[in-house]
């Protein structure tokens, strides 16, 4: 089974998130959209769902490491503060919003205490995250599915052409990307470059190769 160790960061977190948002179990303190999340921030954050996506990475990174606190979160969740001309420096996280979070997850089991302090992803945390990671391993393949379908022609472009009775759609993928290089009178792919040039000089109605091998040994007009 897929776990959160087997999708990228960033797609895994907005759907555990999301999956957060949609129970309606985390606890959201009040002070949600005036706090700022370190000292090194001037403003609270756009975001208003950057409470959820804060406990999904704190969920994640107790997955991953097995092991977790405050200190942990206040340098993860830190930032390099710009300083003028001076060089930045790494400002820590607030440690009140990493408690609260970790407060939060722990009551609705998401976390537990380690016998060693700090928390751990408990079992009822980890089949959720194990659930949320399966199902979006199954959009990606999907996702991939679809596209990989439709590069080769075996998407809905080639089922229409085997229908009808086409051979484009089929062989060459999607219809609109090859038209230019279709016979429009029998609605088939050319076979070889040769009936393509030949199609060409016929539309044109002259072979510029042959009109200047016959005018190179002419005489200028002038």
């Amino acid at each position: 089974m897929p776990s959160p160790k087997d999708v990228s960061a960033d797609r895994f977190i907005k759907a555990y998130a999301s999956h957060l948002k949609r129970s309606g179990k985390l606890e959201i303190p009040n002070w949600v959209d005036i706090v700022k999340t370190g000292v090194s921030k001037e403003l609270a954050p756009y975001d208003p769902d950057w409470f959820y996506i804060r406990a999904a990475s704190v969920a994640r990174n107790a997955y991953i490491r097995g092991r977790i606190g405050t200190a942990d979160l206040l340098k993860l969740h830190g930032v390099r503060k710009r300083r003028g001309v001076r060089p930045r420096h790494h400002f820590a996280a607030s440690g009140s919003v990493q408690r609260k979070i970790v407060q939060s997850l722990e009551k609705i089991g998401v976390l537990e205490p380690h016998p060693e302090g700090g928390r751990k992803i408990s079992q009822e945390g980890q089949r959720d995250l194990d659930r949320i990671s399966t199902a979006v391993m199954q959009k990606i393949r999907i996702r991939a599915g679809k596209e990989y379908g439709s590069a080769t022609g075996q998407g809905r472009g080639a089922r229409r052409a085997a229908a009808s009775g086409g051979r484009r759609g089929g062989e060459y993928g999607s219809q609109k990307k090859y038209k230019h290089i279709n016979d429009p009178h029998d609605h088939g792919a050319f076979e070889t470059t040769e009936d393509l040039e030949s199609r060409i000089n016929k539309r044109y109605a002259r072979d510029p190769l042959a009109n200047a091998e016959a005018g190179a040994g002419d005489e200028p007009s002038w």
